[in-house]
């Protein structure tokens, strides 16, 4: 059971690192390897929230997941805006909620495309198991 939380954290975690990088690459954000390791715990932070709050706050059917989630995100981002010591100016602070609403929506994206290979594969062996049986 272990093994299937770390897996889907870890999963995630790499999803949503690649996808922060990327929009920090885009916008021309310096990266050193400190901040790329501050990004990396943030991203295992959100990663293991997200799977909480699946687990046992809201549902994950529920449109309020995506809204408490997002909204979860914006506040870690600043959090760590102090904690990390970055720096923010009052407008980016506001620009970051843009840009977690995007890299949200991309992730989900990523997941989606995912998540529709792992239902081909699965329906393929399910259509093998059908043949074999007949």
């Amino acid at each position: 059971m272990i093994f299937k939380y770390s897996r889907k954290v870890l999963q995630l975690t790499s999803v949503v690192f690649t996808v922060i990088i990327l929009f920090q690459l885009l916008t021309e954000q310096h990266l050193d390897n400190t901040r790329i390791y501050e990004l990396l715990a943030l991203s295992l932070v959100l990663s293991l929230v997200k799977i909480i709050i699946n687990k046992y706050v809201i549902s994950v059917d529920s449109i309020f997941n995506p809204l408490i989630y997002i909204i979860i995100i914006w506040l870690m981002v600043l959090a760590s805006n102090y904690l990390f010591n970055w720096n923010m100016s009052l407008i980016s602070i506001f620009s970051t909620l843009a840009e977690v609403i995007l890299i949200y929506l991309c992730v989900r994206l990523i997941n989606f495309q995912y998540e529709k290979i792992e239902v081909k594969k699965m329906n393929e062996i399910l259509d093998r198991n059908r043949k074999n049986k007949q």
